[in-house]
């Protein structure tokens, strides 16, 4: 029979066993391990500050500077283009009107500058010969008061020529101011001349009537066709950049020290999660209502507009969105910046 008061003895666990155990639970270990390195290493650690943006993009409209009908285009919807490419022309009947009113205004300012030179050259004339008839008289005045000296003339034979010289000399004082006047609407009307060059004319109107574009690029959209009218400042074809050193990020309104211009920082691509440098330039200083993608989708956000340049050598495609994360120390992404 089984005795009541049997007890069956303490199983005795040896501090090897122990051991066995806890190394029969090494996956866990592994796991918890990579855990914490995680969060340690992580950017941010548990105060993380990230901030999200986009690659930026500029665009360029090639707009008329006279409206007119397009009578080309040249470029298509994914096109490249470069800087100075022949984009679009127009046919525009009031450019080659108004390019005749200029060359006709060109000729009435020649013909004013011939003018004023006859004008000149006739005053100068004028000038000179009434010169001669003061040196003239002045000779026989001259003589005649030798003659007198000598007593070889009577003196009521002595006719008196003062009063002819005077007026001759008064009329004399005229002619530099008139000369004078004559000279300066000559300089002006020629420099006048200058500005109407028949060539520059032509040159004018071909940039208005050919429209290139200033930067390089894609065409991203195409706003018109051939044949249509369009009028001054109408966009006819968009152009893309097709790379971008900047970046445009968005800080929440709550943090608004976190982050300050010339700071460096990583940025990281959503698509391809590859790590960049660059550094802060601006940060605007009013609070405003912006678009920010916030990793599900675009939202409109309270904050301020960050710019980042990119190192030097480092681009993206404009458009691709990012994370920006503040280059700190891990004791500050732990516990925050005082």
């Amino acid at each position: 029979m089984t005795r009541k008061d049997f007890k069956r003895p303490p199983l005795r666990h040896r501090s090897r066993h122990r051991i066995r155990q806890l190394f029969n639970g090494w996956p866990w270990i592994i796991w918890l391990g990579a855990a914490i390195g995680v969060l340690v290493l992580l950017p941010g650690g548990m105060n993380r500050i990230r901030f999200y943006g986009v690659a930026e993009r500029t665009y360029e409209y090639v707009s008329p500077l006279e409206s007119g009908r397009i009578i080309s285009l040249n470029v298509n919807l994914g096109d490249p283009v470069y800087a100075g490419q022949l984009v679009a022309e127009l046919d525009n009947a009031s450019l080659a009107a108004e390019l005749l009113m200029d060359r006709a205004s060109l000729m009435k300012t020649r013909d004013k500058v011939h003018s004023i030179r006859y004008e000149l050259e006739s005053i100068k004339l004028e000038q000179a010969k009434v010169q001669g008839e003061l040196d003239i008289l002045e000779s026989q005045w001259r003589r005649t008061q030798e003659l007198r000296e000598k007593k070889l003339i009577l003196e009521q034979d002595v006719e008196d020529l003062s009063p002819q010289i005077a007026a001759i000399k008064n009329t004399l004082t005229y002619y530099p101011g008139m000369i004078q006047q004559l000279e300066r609407r000559l300089a002006l009307t020629e420099e006048e001349t200058k500005l109407f060059d028949s060539q520059e004319l032509k040159n004018i109107q071909d940039a208005q009537k050919q429209l290139k574009a200033q930067t390089a690029g894609v065409v991203a959209e195409v706003l018109q066709q051939p044949g249509d009218v369009v009028d001054t400042g109408d966009p006819i074809v968009r152009i893309s950049n097709v790379s971008t050193s900047r970046i445009i990020a968005f800080m929440p309104e709550e943090n608004l020290m976190d982050i300050a211009e010339g700071e460096r920082c990583r940025i990281i691509t959503s698509s391809s999660r590859n790590v960049y440098d660059g550094k802060v330039i601006t940060v605007t200083a009013d609070i405003r209502k912006l678009p920010v993608f916030t990793g599900f989708g675009d939202q409109i956000l309270r904050g301020r507009r960050i710019v980042i340049q990119l190192d030097e050598g480092t681009t993206l495609i404009p458009g691709e969105q990012v994370v920006v994360v503040p280059d700190v120390s891990l004791l500050e992404q732990w516990f925050g910046r005082k």
